[in-house]
């Protein structure tokens, strides 16, 4: 029997997390440092102050840039010592696809990664992703439901950290628009802002003064290659759907950590690549027709994705 995956987008999480950014957002170089420091046998994060060192970054940066570094999944401790991810290697290696962190494609994986997150996942990419449909909101609307889904905790969460941690997601995404009287470090925009995924369009007067307006690219992705689209597929089925081996077209666009949810890519966008994606991908997947509902079947399982990251930066992928 098919199952609706929508049924399931309000399961919740064991653990959130809202702090550990230092309220500092991604920077465009951290992530390649990151990478080099570790690749080259070095600990950048266990000590604070030999971190500055080794990264040439301010303490709290450090310490910053070590929560990103896990968030988007590019290192990782293993027995006590921190390593390079192969996803880190691939992307951000000495031989990497994108070294410097200059490719929309990799924007478009961080994004991915980041809002995919289980294992450390920050509220605001859950939020997102799987809780809120709208094309826009206020940020009094999205302080409202992070006040709301986290009442409930164990341990409550004061509306400072909250709101610390929406504005830090708000900056990873949103470009800045004013930079008078900012210092020149903070004056460097998220390397996500480049999507444009969110932008700030207006303020409508609120109860307590201006409330800002942000709106969510909602429209087709021409930036995000097929390749691309590929490896989130398979990477979607194998963390988020298992052993099934077929899924509704509307759960590829509409269920939780799907594709379609994460880079809210239009309905018919995502048919269209399904359809696109089995014709040019045979022995991966195979498009059914059943009850007047199209249905995904994946052929072959692809339990290492690793070719299929390196080929999505392909430039015919």
């Amino acid at each position: 029997m098919q199952t609706n995956l929508n049924q399931n987008e309000h399961q919740k999480v064991e653990r959130f997390s809202f702090s550990g950014h230092e309220t500092f957002p991604l920077r465009v170089a951290w992530l390649p440092k990151a990478v080099t420091a570790v690749s080259l046998g070095k600990d950048p994060f266990s000590n604070p102050r030999e971190g500055m060192q080794i990264l040439g970054l301010g303490k709290n940066m450090v310490m910053s840039l070590e929560c990103w570094s896990e968030f988007f999944g590019v290192i990782h401790r293993l027995d006590d010592c921190w390593q390079v991810t192969k996803f880190g290697e691939i992307v951000f290696g000495a031989n990497g696809e994108d070294p410097f962190l200059e490719d929309l494609r990799t924007l478009w994986l961080l994004h991915w990664k980041a809002s995919t997150n289980t294992t450390r996942p920050f509220f605001a990419w859950y939020w997102l992703t799987n809780l809120y449909h709208e094309p826009d909101f206020a940020l009094s609307e999205a302080l409202s439901a992070f006040q709301s889904e986290t009442e409930t905790f164990t341990r409550p969460l004061s509306l400072t950290t909250l709101r610390q941690h929406l504005e830090v997601f708000l900056r990873t995404y949103v470009a800045s628009d004013n930079t008078a009287g900012r210092l020149p470090e903070d004056m460097l925009d998220s390397p996500l802002a480049t999507l444009g995924f969110i932008r700030k369009f207006g303020e409508r007067r609120g109860e307590r003064g201006r409330d800002p307006l942000f709106a969510i690219d909602v429209r087709k992705k021409n930036s995000i290659p097929n390749g691309l689209f590929r490896f989130c597929l398979h990477d979607w089925w194998n963390r988020f759907i298992g052993e099934d081996q077929t899924v509704l077209f509307s759960d590829v666009a509409f269920g939780r950590c799907s594709p379609g949810r994460v880079l809210r890519m239009p309905e018919v966008e995502v048919r269209d690549r399904l359809v696109l994606l089995a014709q040019n991908k045979p022995n991966e997947f195979k498009v059914q027709e059943s009850a007047n509902q199209r249905i995904l079947q994946r052929l072959q399982p692809l339990s290492n994705l690793n070719i299929v990251l390196a080929e999505a930066y392909m430039r015919d992928a």
